[in-house]
């Protein structure tokens, strides 16, 4: 008789406690996108519509594992229970926690990577980041560290780069992301005297991203205080790289049949390659652009060239085709540089 009371009792303080199996997924539908809340019966049961912002030009898959990107959400539908939130990747992994009460993020935040470490750790009040946000590399040790109040950033700094309060939010978390994703890549600069100056810019854009950049050019510097490339564009072994981004004249390199191959492979094993300017006419020549979107170049000459190619398409600014990122001139190199690090998978 004692155990029966004893269970009834327990089933009544249970019975009573709120325990919250909600998960949360970002959805797009026509040109809004929906960040759509389910209990544990897959049962929609709050939905809200998103504003994400003009600069920021993520995939769905990261916005959902990262609430720190500046989204404007409204509740159209339903209600957000009180209690945990969790973001799941497509293979069930929890890729992100979040705290809820009164329909808006109330306590503790964390992201993970794919294999289980923490990513990110935070804290909102009434809905607003509110304390330290703390961001960590794969190996555990912290990559950046910024004190919030209310929303707004005081201080701190993310990869090096210093916070402040006059910063954007999706300006900081976006280099951030840049980082992390550039971070130990190998980066080679195929290049010549004639674009030395735009190399090097793109050289220290890539190089202030984490990642570790090589120049090839037609000459090859004698010593560390010579400013000439690296290495010679015939000694360079493409495989050995991540991203290869040709900033070249377009008859600086002989694209053979060798090379062709070489790049074609380079690409096909799921690689980045990328160019500015006149050197798009290299990847024409390697039978890399046939039926893809690219930027559309300045020079009339290789402009001409490259519209001879079936299906191909030419628009302006950068253009990113598959794992191919192309930009008609070198007037926005640092968006050009995002976009080649976009590309790179993340756990």
């Amino acid at each position: 008789m004692k155990g029966i009371k004893l269970l009834l009792i327990l089933l009544f303080v249970f019975g009573c406690v709120s325990f919250s199996d909600t998960t949360r997924v970002l959805i797009k539908d026509k040109e809004k996108v929906f960040a759509v809340y389910f209990n544990h019966t897959k049962k929609e049961i709050a939905r809200e519509v998103c504003e994400i912002p003009k600069d920021i030009s993520l995939s769905l898959s990261v916005l959902a594992y990262s609430p720190y990107y500046g989204i404007n959400s409204v509740l159209i539908s339903g209600e957000i229970p009180d209690g945990e939130v969790k973001i799941l990747d497509e293979d069930e992994i929890v890729r992100l926690s979040e705290t809820y009460k009164d329909g808006k993020r109330n306590g503790p935040t964390t992201s993970y990577f794919k294999n289980g470490k923490v990513s990110s750790e935070s804290n909102y009040t009434d809905g607003k980041l509110n304390g330290k946000l703390t961001a960590y590399s794969r190996d555990g040790k912290i990559a950046s560290e910024v004190l919030f109040i209310k929303g707004e950033i005081q201080n701190g700094s993310v990869y090096g780069l210093e916070a402040n309060e006059s910063m954007n939010i999706g300006e900081l978390l976006g280099r951030f992301a840049e980082k992390r994703r550039l971070s130990g890549k190998k980066v080679l600069l195929v290049s010549d005297f004639e674009n030395r100056e735009k190399t090097k810019e793109l050289k220290d854009l890539f190089s202030e991203r984490g990642a570790e950049v090589v120049v090839a050019g037609l000459k090859k510097k004698v010593n560390e205080e010579d400013k000439a490339p690296d290495i010679l564009i015939d000694e360079a072994v493409y495989q050995f790289y991540d991203i290869i981004s040709f900033t070249c004249n377009s008859k600086a390199i002989d694209v053979n049949s060798d090379l062709g191959n070489i790049l074609r492979n380079f690409y096909d094993e799921g690689k980045i390659i990328s160019a500015v300017g006149n050197a798009e006419a290299i990847l024409a020549r390697a039978g890399l652009l046939v039926g893809r979107t690219v930027a559309k170049p300045e020079n009339e000459e290789v402009n001409f060239e490259l519209s001879k190619i079936q299906n191909l398409i030419f628009k302006e600014g950068i253009v990113v085709s598959g794992r191919i990122v192309t930009a008609g001139d070198s007037k926005k190199l640092k968006e050009f540089v995002a976009e080649n690090a976009r590309l790179i998978k993340t756990e």
